[in-house]
C-alpha cells in the first residue's frame, strides 16, 4: 500500500525517523501508555535543494493534522503578527502542526545577531503551546543563523541533518528521474551516477531534464547517453556546448597528464574514477579534468596528485605544463599536512605546518621544506613505479582519450580489464 513517504527517494534513515514521529502523532495512546512524549519540535536542516520541504510535506500528509504554514513573504511587522496568530490558532485547534519553512530566512540577520523579532515571536509561540498537542516542524538551510535559545531541546527536540545523497541514493534518484523520460537503451545509470559529486537532488533532476531538452532539440524520440553526457559536461563542468576541437599534440599532452592521474588512482583504489576528459572546462578554459567518485586520502592522494606530472614526463621528458606545477603544489601542501599530523611514514618530524608567512627563522623554514622535498621525491618514485607497472593501461587510456575526448566509468573499467 502506497504511503506519503514513497515520494522521497533514498534517505531511508531520515524517512524511518519521520515515520516514527508520525506514528506517535497518529497513535498517541500507545506512546502515552509507557510515558513517551511527542518531541516538542522537529528541525530538518541542510544545504538547499536536498528535498527538506518535500520531506516535511510528506510528514504533514502522513500525520493528517490541520497545518499552519509560515513562509517569509511579508514585511517584518506583518510577519511577526502572522507568526503570533498562527501559534494562537494552532493552540485552539489542537492537535495541529505549525510548519516553519526555511526558518533561517525568517529574519535578515547573521549568526552574530540572533535576537530578531521573528525568532522571539517563534520562541514565544512555542512556549505558549508547549502544553497543547501542537507539533512545530521547521526546515532550515543554515541553522547557525538562528539563536541557540530557539534551537535548544524543549523547543526543537529532534534536529535531523539532511546531507547530500549517498552513492546508493544517487543511483535511486537518477533511476527515478530517468523513469519519467523516454530513454534509449544505451543510457547507463551507473555511468551517470559516477560522473559527478551530487550536491543536491534538485541538481540531479535538473541535469536529467537538460538531457531531455537536448534530445528533443535534436528531434530524437528518446534521450540517448550522448545527451546525458552533454548535460553533465555543460552544467557541472562548464564545457562549452559547441566544443568540437580536433585533438592535436597539445591535447595528447593533456591526455597523458589526465591518464596518469586516472591510472594511479585506479591502481591504488579500483573503481575510484568516474570520469576523465581532455576537453576544456570552466571560465578559464583549462584543458582536461578528472572526477574521483570514491574518496582517496592520505599517501594515496599524494601519489594521485603527482601522477599527472609523472605521466607527462614519461611521454614528454622535457615538458612540464601548468597542470604539472599545480600538481606539485597540491602534493607539497598535502605532504605538509600529512607529516605534520602523524609524522607520515615515521620520518623525523619537524613542524612543517609552518605557514610561508610565518615569522620563523629562514633556517628553520628551510629545514622544514627540505623534509617536504625529500618526501616529495620519495612519493614521486613510488608514483613512477606504479605508472611503469601499468604502462599498457596508461597508453590505452591516452589513445582512447584522443579518440573519444571523454571516458566514463564503464570505459575505464573496460580498458582496465583489457590490460589484465
Amino acid at each position: 500500500m502506497a504511503n506519503a513517504y514513497d515520494r522521497i527517494i533514498g534517505y531511508d534513515t531520515i524517512k524511518a525517523e519521520l515515520m516514527q514521529i508520525s506514528d506517535m502523532v497518529k497513535n498517541p495512546d500507545i506512546y502515552r501508555k509507557i510515558g513517551a512524549k511527542l518531541p516538542k519540535g522537529i528541525l530538518l536542516y541542510g544545504r538547499p535543494g536536498l528535498g527538506k520541504s518535500l520531506m516535511a510535506k510528506c510528514f504533514i500528509e502522513d500525520c493528517g493534522l490541520k497545518t499552519y504554514t509560515l513562509r517569509r513573504n511579508k514585511s517584518s511587522e506583518d510577519f511577526v503578527d502572522e507568526i503570533t496568530k498562527a501559534f494562537r490558532d494552532a493552540g485552539k485547534c489542537a492537535p495541529a502542526i505549525i510548519f516553519l519553512d526555511d526558518m533561517d530566512k525568517f529574519a535578515n540577520e547573521d549568526e552574530d545577531h540572533r535576537d530578531a523579532e521573528e525568532y522571539v515571536a517563534i520562541q514565544a509561540g512555542i512556549d505558549e503551546v508547549k502544553d497543547k498537542e501542537v507539533l512545530v516542524f521547521a526546515t532550515a538551510n543554515d541553522i547557525r543563523k538562528m539563536p541557540p535559545s530557539l534551537k535548544r531541546a524543549g523547543r526543537f527536540d529532534r534536529k535531523i541533518e539532511v546531507d547530500v545523497p549517498s552513492e546508493e541514493d544517487a543511483h535511486k534518484i537518477i533511476a527515478h528521474y530517468l523513469s519519467e523520460k523516454s530513454l534509449s537503451e544505451d543510457v547507463n545509470t551507473e555511468d551517470l551516477a559516477n560522473m559527478i559529486s551530487y550536491n543536491s537532488c534538485a541538481e540531479l533532476e535538473t541535469i536529467i531534464n537538460e538531457a531531455a531538452i537536448y534530445a528533443a532539440y535534436d528531434r530524437k524520440d528518446k534521450v540517448e547517453m550522448e545527451h546525458a553526457i552533454k548535460a553533465v559536461l555543460t552544467m557541472k563542468y562548464r564545457v562549452p556546448e559547441d566544443y568540437n576541437k580536433t585533438p592535436g599534440e597539445e591535447e595528447r599532452k593533456t591526455a597523458a597528464h589526465e591518464a596518469g592521474h586516472l591510472v594511479v588512482a585506479e591502481a591504488l583504489k579500483p573503481g575510484s574514477v568516474g570520469l576523465v576528459s581532455i576537453r576544456v572546462t570552466g571560465s578559464e578554459h583549462r584543458e582536461g579534468f578528472i572526477h574521483v567518485c570514491k574518496e582517496i586520502d592520505g599517501e594515496d592522494d599524494i601519489m594521485v596528485s603527482l601522477a599527472g606530472k609523472a605521466a607527462t614526463e614519461m611521454f614528454y621528458p622535457e615538458e612540464c605544463t601548468k597542470g604539472c606545477s599545480e600538481d606539485l603544489d597540491r602534493a607539497s601542501d598535502a605532504i605538509r599536512d600529512y607529516i605534520s599530523i602523524d609524522a607520515g611514514a615515521g620520518i623525523a618530524l619537524l613542524d612543517v605546518s609552518v605557514s610561508k608567512f610565518s615569522k620563523m627563522s629562514e633556517n628553520y623554514v628551510a629545514r622544514n621544506e627540505a623534509v617536504v622535498h625529500a618526501e616529495l621525491e620519495r612519493y614521486m618514485r613510488q608514483t613512477r613505479s606504479i605508472l611503469y607497472k601499468n604502462r599498457e593501461f596508461l597508453e590505452k587510456t591516452v589513445e582512447e582519450l584522443m579518440s573519444k575526448g571523454t571516458l566514463l566509468y564503464s570505459d575505464i573499467r573496460r580498458i582496465r580489464e583489457s590490460c589484465g
